[in-house]
C-alpha cells in the first residue's frame, strides 16, 4: 500500500489519469442507462405527441403508443405523405411537428411489416421431422 502511495506522490498525473478513467467509465454508464434509444420502450411510448391537423389546423396530442398501433392496424405499405385521420373532416392531415421523425417512423413500420410477412411465408421444414404425427391408441378404460 506505501508503495502506491508513494508511486502516487512521485507521479501525479497517474491519479489523474485513474481519476479521469473512472468519470469516464460513470459517464457512459450514465447515459447508456439514461438514453434509450429503444423506439418501443415503455418510457418512449406513453410520451405525447402533438399532430397539427393540416386543413383545420386543430391540434391533439396523443401518446405515441396508440399512435404506433393505429399506424399499424391500416393495412398494406404505409405512405409517408398521409397523416393521421382527422375526425372533423374524415382526411389524412394530422402530422407530427417533427418530419424527419414522422419520416423514419413510416419507414421503420413498413420495414417491419415486410419482415414480418417475409417471416411467415418462409416455413422451415426439418428434413427429419415426421410427415405425419403418429396416430395415438386411445386411452384404456378404467376398470
Amino acid at each position: 500500500m506505501n508503495t502506491i502511495r508513494e508511486l502516487l506522490a512521485k507521479n501525479p498525473w497517474i491519479g489523474w489519469i485513474f481519476a479521469a478513467m473512472f468519470l469516464g467509465l460513470a459517464v457512459f454508464i450514465y447515459m447508456k442507462r439514461s438514453g434509450s434509444d429503444d423506439p418501443y420502450s415503455p418510457d418512449r411510448m406513453v410520451e405525447l405527441v402533438t399532430i397539427k391537423f393540416v386543413d383545420t389546423g386543430d391540434e391533439i396530442q396523443i401518446p405515441r403508443g396508440r399512435l404506433d398501433k393505429e399506424l399499424r392496424g391500416r393495412g398494406g405499405s404505409l405512405n409517408p405523405e398521409e397523416g393521421i385521420i382527422n375526425p372533423k373532416t374524415g382526411k389524412p392531415t394530422g402530422f407530427p411537428f417533427d418530419k424527419d421523425e414522422w419520416s423514419e417512423w413510416i419507414a421503420r413500420i413498413n420495414q417491419e411489416k415486410t419482415e414480418a410477412g417475409a417471416a411467415t411465408t418462409n416455413k422451415v421444414v426439418r428434413p427429419d421431422a415426421p410427415a405425419q404425427l403418429p396416430a395415438t391408441a386411445p386411452a384404456p378404460a378404467p376398470k
